[in-house]
């Protein structure tokens, strides 16, 4: 019979983990996966391949971009609404500090298909109830710190001295017929029927809120994400994803990855063995097109930019990154229009997601302990993703040896 430490040894590979960091290379009103070919989406930060345009791309695309990770292995790319800073008509970028993803393979049976995209998140949402997926743990907090708004998908009302966080998770199960459905586990990681599972991909932003806001903030939030009308409702977060890791890598994510937050384990491929950084420098591959300001998006969007077939070609680029973020409204006079991006969209175009209802894996936010609308920071607080992750592999990597001990004892 195997020693217990054997198991526990053997068990941990299907509980590890690893982290990518990835630069932000542009800003675009664009979203291949929701309204593909058109320039009528809000404003988007990109980061990993360049090899992204209106139209949405294959695997082996991006893997022919350039990229701003840190695996040459990894030419995914990946997306976020752009969040501004608001200062009367004003609207100023705020900087990413850092931008993170983490793919855990825990019970994970098959690698990231090519050619998948998947969304986490509702681009719509106003409120938590339609904010608040149970299983994509979307909540916005303070770096190192357990204090939360009683919404934690709200954007905390008092400053902190530490960087900006919204964390979201992304659904682990797929079809393996149809890549384009797909959802998440129930409470025991079981998937839908006819789904397998994945590694679970989650995104960790921090923003560098001190640099266009020194004095800080208490009470209103003057913070705005382009999928929102409201100020400090961080609700319509979300993230968009398309897969560019090469297969081979993709394969090795299921047995190797890391099993803690400060290992730095890495996935490996015929790509590379370590952290590279690319050789050339990602850009946008469709300047003349599209906008990177954000009131030019807005305008494109109440204009109903149009698709491929009735002209959206025709719409060039009215607005820059250098261009000073000005102007005589404000986002309430121009209401951006819903585009629901859930993983229950039916517009055809949109990587739909099993109907299935599924429970709810946590209380809710009041019932849980360290989410109370506090006025102080705590700076020590050890939530943060990684530790998270690590602890729920731990876990989850002991329950697994111990029930193939229980397994070989009978």
């Amino acid at each position: 019979m195997r020693s217990l430490l054997s198991i526990l040894a053997g068990a941990s590979l299907a509980s590890a983990w690893t982290e990518l960091n990835h630069a932000p290379f542009m800003n675009k009103n664009i979203d291949a996966i929701v309204v593909p070919g058109t320039y009528t989406s809000h404003m988007h930060t990109f980061f990993g391949s360049d090899a992204i345009t209106k139209v949405l791309p294959t695997s082996a695309e991006l893997q022919k971009g350039c990229y701003t990770g840190d695996n040459p292995n990894d030419l995914s790319v990946y997306w976020v609404p752009t969040l501004y800073y608001v200062d009367g008509d004003t609207y100023t970028e705020v900087p990413i500090f850092k931008f993170s993803t983490y793919y855990t393979n825990s019970f994970s049976t098959a690698a990231i298909p090519q050619d998948f995209a998947m969304i986490s998140g509702n681009a719509s949402a106003k409120t938590q109830a339609e904010a608040d997926n149970p299983y994509n743990d979307l909540e916005w907090f303070f770096e190192g710190s357990d204090e939360r708004e009683a919404d934690v998908a709200k954007m905390p009302t008092s400053t902190c001295d530490q960087h900006l966080q919204v964390n979201l998770v992304f659904p682990q199960c797929v079809n393996a017929d149809d890549h384009g459905e797909y959802d998440f586990a129930d409470e025991s990681e079981k998937c839908p029927d006819g789904m397998v599972a994945i590694p679970q991909l989650r995104y960790r932003v921090l923003y560098d809120t001190k640099s266009v806001a020194p004095q800080g903030w208490s009470g209103a939030v003057p913070f705005l994400l382009s999928c929102s009308d409201t100020p400090g409702d961080g609700y319509c977060f979300h993230g968009d994803f398309i897969n560019g890791w090469y297969e081979d890598a993709a394969e090795n994510m299921l047995i190797n990855g890391g099993g803690g937050y400060d290992d730095g384990q890495f996935i490996a491929g015929e790509h590379g063995d370590s952290a590279v950084e690319a050789s050339c420098t990602a850009t946008d591959q469709d300047p003349e097109k599209g906008t990177s300001d954000y009131l030019t998006s807005l305008e494109m969007m109440a204009n109903d930019g149009g698709s491929v077939e009735d002209g959206a070609d025709d719409l060039t680029e009215s607005g820059s990154a250098s261009q000073p973020p000005t102007a005589t409204a404000t986002p309430a006079a121009t209401p951006v229009p819903g585009v629901t991006e859930t993983a229950s969209s039916t517009q055809t175009t949109v990587r739909s997601t099993s109907t299935q209802t599924i429970p709810t894996r946590r209380p809710s936010s009041s019932a849980r302990p360290g989410y109370s609308n506090k006025q102080t920071c705590t700076s020590n607080s050890k939530r943060a993703t990684g530790q998270k992750s690590k602890t729920e592999a731990a876990k989850r990597a002991l329950k697994q040896a111990l029930d193939a001990l229980d397994v070989l004892e009978e």
